[in-house]
């Protein structure tokens, strides 16, 4: 336990360097690095050209506050919405994902002029307040959360799918103040749920159908992650709001970015909308240049390509009897038991030199950076197979 910081679960593992897909701790012990910092890491550590892009733009030894314009800002913003799915055409500047999904739950609120959004139970969104009520995070000893929010269950098969999407229906159509659905695309911090076949096509159709606005949040899930540049696209989606984080700079800076229609923003003037350290210099050389990189070396390829390799090679983990289902949606993975033994397993991985963290008591997270190829993927679930094999 931390004698200064403010931390209640810190695994006692200080990492002091990071060099591509690997970590390394203060005592020189060198471990595959699974986790990617959280859905964060897309070009791995100690990349040169991000360093370089980085020191560049502080050399210059400028903070921009957003009241002025910026060529640099207005095109990193142009590139997002081109590379978006939908009609998306505006950005919102941010640190965070959570404060992007602020802003997501401020838009849909202020462009409809309704108070509730629906969302799906159990699914992390952020730590802010909102963002916290929005998702699973605002507990019963911090509240009262903030009204307007509604959950709706996780389903887990195409037959709860279908009656979920019947339920939001009925909410909208009986409340009358519904603004929008919030969700990710699939759920990460859950454990990987991937969404049944149709879900998301009908929620969409739902949205359409009665005025109510459909927001992605694509914090985790955004910038190649899922295989696709934005996780919308593997649902056919088109979101009126897109928030980002996480990966939108690879772990070298913090940054958060809300895109929105142009219906959404014309709609939403006079919403707050000033963030002091949103889209600092130097975090913006971070994002263009992790944003180059995701393209020019085919980061959301890879992600596509390894995850699958990977994917196949845990899913016979299945066949023990302790292991209930193994998940995986790019590079974004969930093992779940059947008993709360994943901070077991987690433990034997850091042993052998794998990071994996935990989504809940029986259920194992990764989400390796987007550069992992497909010979450390190998080594990787090797240690995950003989963690999950151990009778400790």
């Amino acid at each position: 336990m931390s004698k200064y910081i403010a931390s209640y679960e810190a695994v006692p593992i200080e990492f002091v360097r990071g060099e591509g897909c690997y970590l390394f701790d203060k005592k020189g012990k060198k471990y595959i690095d699974f986790l990617g910092g959280w859905c964060v890491s897309t070009v791995g550590w100690k990349d040169g050209e991000m360093a370089a892009a980085i020191s560049r733009q502080a050399a210059l030894g400028v903070y921009v506050p957003p009241i002025f314009g910026s060529e640099r800002q207005e095109a990193l913003a142009k590139r997002l919405v081109e590379l978006a799915p939908g009609k998306l055409r505006r950005v919102f500047r941010s640190t965070s994902g959570s404060e992007a999904v602020e802003y997501g739950i401020m838009c849909v609120r202020a462009a409809t002029g309704k108070p509730t959004v629906v969302s799906i139970d159990g699914v992390y969104h952020g730590h802010t307040y909102g963002a916290a009520a929005l998702g699973d995070a605002c507990i019963p000893k911090i509240g009262p959360c903030p009204p307007g929010f509604i959950k709706l269950r996780m389903p887990k098969s195409v037959e709860e799918g279908l009656a979920v999407v019947a339920e939001f229906e009925q909410l909208i159509v009986s409340r009358g103040d519904i603004a929008a659905f919030m969700s990710e695309p699939f759920w990460t911090n859950a454990g990987c749920h991937i969404p049944p076949d149709g879900f998301y096509q009908g929620i969409q159709k739902v949205c359409r159908k009665h005025g109510v606005l459909l927001a992605m949040d694509e914090v985790a899930t955004g910038m190649g992650r899922s295989g696709k540049m934005y996780a919308s696209e593997l649902w056919g989606l088109t979101p009126d709001v897109i928030c980002l984080g996480k990966s939108f700079t690879g772990g070298y800076a913090t940054m958060g970015a809300t895109l929105i229609t142009e219906d959404v923003f014309k709609k939403s003037r006079g919403i707050p909308d000033y963030s002091t350290f949103g889209w600092l210099p130097q975090d913006l050389a971070a994002a263009e240049k992790n944003l180059d990189l995701i393209i020019s070396k085919k980061l959301t390829e890879n992600a596509a390509d390894v995850g699958a390799f990977l994917l196949a090679e845990l899913k016979p983990l299945e066949k023990l009897a302790k292991v209930k289902q193994v998940r995986g949606q790019g590079l974004v993975f969930g093992i779940e038991f059947r008993l709360p033994i994943a901070p077991v397993i987690a433990l034997l991985c850091y042993r052998k030199g794998l990071v994996t963290a935990l989504s809940d008591a029986r259920t194992l997270f990764f989400s390796p950076p987007l550069c992992l190829n497909k010979r450390l993927a190998k080594q990787g679930a090797e240690i995950l197979k003989a963690a999950c094999g151990s009778k400790e």
